[in-house]
């Protein structure tokens, strides 16, 4: 049961991250994220963000920045 609970909790967190990254390539470059990343490297990109402990908003600002 447990596990059930982490999955919907690590599903939400991740659907976070990628508004928020959404977002941040929107702003910088005016189009959404898929025009540059696929889905798996975001999925890649969301377990590097947990890793590093920085605010999201900061997070995806300096990723978008080496991407674009």
């Amino acid at each position: 049961m447990q596990t059930k609970q982490e999955n919907h909790n690590d599903s939400s967190g991740l659907s976070e991250f990628f508004d928020a990254l959404s977002d941040e390539f929107m702003r910088q470059t005016g189009f959404g994220a898929f025009a540059y990343v696929t889905p798996l490297e975001i999925h890649d990109v969301y377990e590097e963000f947990q890793k590093e402990q920085k605010p999201i908003r900061h997070f995806t600002h300096e990723y978008v920045r080496t991407r674009i």
